[in-house]
Formats: C-alpha cells, sequence, structure tokens
C-alpha cells in the first residue's frame, strides 16, 4: 500500500467527491473509497493535509485524476468578480475539478437524468457489479467500470433490469457508438470546446447539461458552464442574469475558468444558501 499526504489548502474531500461530478466514491469509517479506471484508492483527512492510499505505484494516475499539479489558488483569484463569488470560493474553495474516464463519465451522467445522487450511485454501481471486473483493495471487492466491449452485447431490456427506466436506449445508443469509434474521447478532446459539443450532442439522450458535465469532468473543457436550476437560479439573483442566457453569461464572465466557477456556484448555492 502506497500512502501520500496531500495539501489540503485547495482540496476538502467531501465538497470534491459530494458535489455531483463523480459516483464511485462512497464514504466509510476509514475515509471515502472509490474506484476509477481500473485503480482503487481511499482518502482520509490526516494530521498535514489529507492522506492518499493506494496500490504501490498507483499515486501518479491518481495525481492526474485529482488534478493535483494544478494551482487552484489562481483560479480562484480569477474567478472573484464580485462579492458574491468570493462567498462561493469561499465556501468551496476546496473542491477540485476531476479528471474521469470518459465513457465512464457519459454514460453514468446519461444515469443521472432527473435522479438523485444517491439513486445514481446505486444504480453506477449496479452496472459495475453486473458487468466489471473484480478488483481487490484492502481486504475488499470493488469493481471496475465495464467498457464499451464489455457493453456491446447488453441491449435495452438489460440497462432496463439496472432501473435505468426512460435512459436505456439513450445508454444502449451511447455503448453502441463507443464500442465502433464513432464516439471518442481523443477525438472529442483534440476538438475545440464548440464542435467538441456538436458532435456529443449527436447522442441520442444527450442534451446540453450532460453534454456539458461530460467534457468538463472528463476531457477537461473548462471554458465550459454546465446550467441547470440552481445555476440558473444563482445567475439570476447575482448576475442579474435571465436563465435562458444563464449558460452563455457564465461563459463570458468567466472565460477560460468558468467550469471551476461553475462548480463554486453550484456547490454554494445548493449547500449553503439553503434558506433562500
Amino acid at each position: 500500500m502506497e500512502k501520500r499526504i496531500i495539501d489540503s489548502r485547495d482540496f476538502n474531500i467531501a465538497d470534491t467527491l459530494d458535489c455531483g461530478q463523480c459516483f464511485r466514491w462512497d464514504k466509510t469509517d476509514k475515509g471515502y473509497v472509490g474506484v476509477a479506471c481500473g485503480k482503487t484508492a481511499r482518502l482520509s483527512n490526516a494530521e498535514g493535509g489529507v492522506l492518499l492510499e493506494c496500490s504501490e505505484g498507483d499515486f501518479p494516475f491518481w495525481e492526474e485524476y485529482f488534478d493535483l499539479k494544478r494551482d487552484y489558488g489562481e483560479i480562484k483569484k480569477a474567478v472573484s468578480v464580485n462579492s458574491y463569488m468570493e462567498e462561493a470560493v469561499r465556501f468551496g474553495g476546496g473542491i477540485r475539478i476531476l479528471k474521469q474516464e470518459f465513457f465512464e463519465t457519459l454514460l453514468s451522467f446519461i444515469i443521472s437524468q432527473r435522479s438523485s445522487i444517491a439513486k445514481i450511485k446505486s444504480t453506477v454501481k449496479k452496472l459495475c457489479e453486473k458487468y466489471g471486473e473484480e478488483i481487490e483493495f484492502d481486504g475488499e471487492t470493488y469493481y471496475s467500470f465495464p467498457t464499451p466491449d464489455m457493453l456491446t452485447d447488453t441491449d435495452e431490456a438489460s440497462f432496463r433490469a439496472l432501473g435505468v427506466g426512460y435512459r436505456a436506449p439513450y445508454l444502449a445508443d451511447a455503448v453502441r457508438r463507443a464500442a465502433e469509434g464513432e464516439i471518442s474521447a481523443s477525438e472529442l478532446a483534440a476538438l475545440p470546446t464548440p464542435e467538441a459539443r456538436k458532435r456529443l450532442l449527436t447522442l441520442y439522450g444527450v442534451g446540453d447539461k450532460v453534454c456539458d458535465c461530460v467534457l468538463l469532468f472528463s476531457l477537461g473543457k473548462y471554458d465550459l458552464f454546465p446550467s441547470d436550476v440552481w445555476i440558473k437560479r444563482v445567475m439570476a439573483e447575482s448576475f442579474g442574469a435571465r436563465e435562458e442566457d444563464a449558460k452563455k453569461i457564465g461563459e463570458e464572465i468567466f472565460a477560460g475558468y468558468s467550469g471551476f466557477a461553475q462548480q463554486y456556484l453550484f456547490h454554494y448555492r445548493r449547500n449553503g444558501q439553503r434558506n433562500i
């Protein structure tokens, strides 16, 4: 087991892993345990920072996954354009945007539509246990997220059996197109953001919010500003933007840092202002 202490000034475990950008991390009595790209790790608070425990040799992967080389202090300065953003940054300044695997992020956010985080996590877990591969970590068994090839024989009925409901044909279409190479992470990553969005939006059942979340949380398209009911509210309340203009205005105000700003705003408006 490899153990590393990570500077916690810009890294809050719960805020990062419970903010809705990922669904494979669970809180245990020893900390948060998660699986990504067939690897498992545990995070916990410790003296001096955040303790990361992983299999020997896996730290470089997790360093990339948690975006540990990026200076979030500079980002927070850049997005603090008014007093409200300063408050949002103070409240959720420990959030880091994860660099997740594209196919897992795509299917997870298709599943996420009109669902709670608890339900999404439960469904994704069922999918992994049924179609993924076993992983042993610290005496426990976990499961990898299945690859497109592992799911090529999975039809709509099989997806419905997992409880995904109307999303079943969306998942089947995404699996087919990923397996056949019609949609790939390398292609989308190389495209300018507007073109990547246009390409991803051709998938059945993928709308603006899912598209933006997938590109932001897996391919580092940080110039995106995913908009949902919380973001539309906060942009109207604190920036004077009409709901239909929330995404456009957010991307203009925060430019290349809009993805980071969106996370701070989303977290603060949903969790820090429940009295509003």
